[in-house]
């Protein structure tokens, strides 16, 4: 298996060192989080985390492609799954706007048009599900849904809301909502990490798996996630500490190393077009200003 915006990558902390230990890439962890949920039909699936859309910079955060179209997978969170289903993916400290559904939305769109040029098949709507990831219930998205698109949105399972007659199939899933028995990674995905029975469940899972990436990944995030600070002391609760097997030092590393390799080529990307930008206004002499 595979895995690599919530781009509330910091979170808050007393001392400028502290904020900058506790950088937590939380689309890697939920991406990771979602594979390790659907562990047992990774036969029939390809998980594409940072899907670049065509010649555009529109980025998908998780597009799964469900290879063997032909069989169900009975998941919770993958009952609406089609061909192609995308995942917007939102951090603890984001919220689900009604922006960011009809970017996605959008972005969908896009995904038809450019599967339509590259073959000869024709795909439609139908083929291509939308999955909305977030910590919190969306209150103000749905109020405009219901209230000024007069969509039904009704609760299909604990923590998973179907927006009904939409464009695109599209669910949320709200993760502090789900059953820890389905959804114990998603479930996880938190920085107050507190509940001994998720710890214990944790620990338990973890240590079947834990010579796997994906796995890996995923708990250096949340261990990341789940540090707390004394002055200049780092401490985490001793039962993720323990799970990782190494100490908080070694947590802090590992998942700032991640977030680099995640964010760094992005800040190189953005920087190059900018300066293209600059160059482009300087020979029309345009201010930049």
């Amino acid at each position: 298996m595979t895995c690599t915006n919530d781009t509330s990558v910091f979170s808050p902390t007393t001392s400028s060192n502290a904020r900058y230990r506790r950088r937590v890439n939380w689309h890697e962890a939920a991406a990771c989080a979602i594979e390790i949920e659907l562990r047992d039909y990774v036969d029939m699936l390809q998980f594409l985390t940072e899907y670049i859309l065509g010649r555009n910079s529109y980025r998908i955060d998780l597009l799964v492609i469900r290879k063997l179209s032909d069989c169900a997978i009975p998941k919770n969170i993958a009952r609406i799954f089609r061909t192609y289903n995308v995942f917007e993916l939102k951090g603890i400290h984001s919220s689900l706007t009604a922006n960011a559904y009809y970017k996605t939305i959008g972005y969908a769109g896009i995904l038809i048009d450019q599967l339509s040029n590259a073959g000869a098949e024709r795909y439609i709507s139908l083929d291509v599900s939308i999955t909305f990831l977030t910590f919190r219930y969306p209150r103000k998205l749905i109020k405009h849904l219901t209230v000024e698109r007069h969509l039904t949105v009704e609760k299909t399972s604990k923590g998973i809301y179907h927006i009904c007659i939409e464009t695109f199939d599209v669910q949320i899933i709200v993760t502090r909502e789900l059953p820890l028995e389905d959804n114990l990674y998603l479930r996880c995905l938190t920085n107050d990490l507190k509940d001994r029975d998720l710890i214990n469940r944790l620990t338990d899972d973890y240590a079947r798996h834990q010579g796997q990436d994906v796995y890996r990944k995923y708990m250096n995030q949340l261990a990341a996630a789940n540090m707390k600070t004394e002055g200049e002391s780092p401490m985490v609760c001793e039962g993720i500490l323990n799970l990782c097997g190494t100490s908080s030092e070694e947590i802090i590393a590992n998942a700032k190393k991640e977030s680099d390799d995640y964010y760094l080529p992005k800040i190189d990307e953005l920087t190059s077009q900018i300066a293209h930008l600059q160059e482009l206004l300087r020979q029309n002499n345009i201010s930049f200003e």
